[in-house]
């Protein structure tokens, strides 16, 4: 039971003369006074069990804090960039019934896609090849290089295990063989946006019948260059490794002379 201070001297006063009718000893406010003391060290015990607990649950749930050791935020571990598995060093050909080997004459690699990339070579043949290698396999190619009417031709797809192509007699440009060329190659993120740009830009309905535009139509509208130059712009320049190599008869050999009823400008993907 608790009493009240009013409780407590009221009591005090119904005791407070003995038989004899003295004063009695004890002192009532003294007696208030130690008992105010005694309630203020109570509570000022139970709140510091209190603060106890919660610093020692604290403690438990976060580790002792130790001010001696400053905690440094790791910055993020960068990816690791694969390299892109070695060119071959030959290109098989086939057209009809004319089968041949092209040599690798040129090879270029770069570290970054979403960029386009021109690289220089002189043909020896009016059957030079190219293959484009990449360290993601789904990575994105496109490769554009001149036709017979000075139109551009090439391919567009997944990387895969490579992209590649050949002239023959019947697509190689008139003048391919009378100084250096050029082939232009981009490589684009597999995450890149091409269903998204190519059906913004209106360049992917024309190559399907679905009412929504899918990856391969896609890809083929991806060789516009207004498609590639939104698709660069949206992608930016990223960390990716590849490399495109160009392949030819050896300059002293005679060319082989392939069958004019074959296919003309055959894309190679194995």
């Amino acid at each position: 039971m608790r009493h009240t201070e009013s409780n407590l001297r009221t009591l005090l006063d119904r005791h407070a003369h003995d038989t004899t009718g003295r004063e009695p000893v004890p002192n009532l406010d003294a007696i208030i006074r130690r008992g105010r003391r005694a309630r203020r060290t109570r509570r000022a015990l139970s709140v510091g069990a209190a603060l106890a607990v919660i610093a020692t649950a604290a403690v438990l749930l976060t580790g002792p804090v130790r001010p001696d050791r400053a905690v440094v935020a790791q910055p993020p571990s960068s990816a690791r960039i694969e390299p892109p598995p070695e060119l071959p060093e030959s290109f098989p050909v086939v057209l009809g019934a004319e089968r041949f080997t092209l040599s690798l004459i040129h090879s270029q690699r770069f570290g970054t896609t979403g960029v386009g990339r021109t690289v220089t070579f002189t043909p020896t043949s009016l059957s030079t090849g190219y293959k484009v290698v990449c360290a993601d396999p789904q990575a994105w190619v496109v490769v554009s290089i001149s036709l017979k009417g000075g139109e551009a031709g090439g391919t567009s797809w997944r990387c895969g295990d490579g992209v590649g192509g050949h002239h023959d007699r019947l697509s190689a440009p008139s003048g391919w063989l009378k100084g250096p060329q050029t082939i232009q190659v981009w490589v684009f993120p597999a995450d890149a946006p091409v269903v998204k740009v190519t059906e913004e830009l209106g360049r992917c309905r024309q190559f399907t019948k679905s009412p929504t535009c899918d990856e391969r139509a896609a890809s083929i509208a991806l060789s516009h260059p207004d498609v590639l130059e939104r698709l660069s712009a949206e992608v930016g320049e990223r960390p990716g490794e590849w490399a495109v190599g160009l392949y030819d008869h050896p300059a002293a050999a005679t060319p082989a002379t392939p069958d004019a009823s074959g296919p003309s400008g055959d894309v190679d993907r194995s």
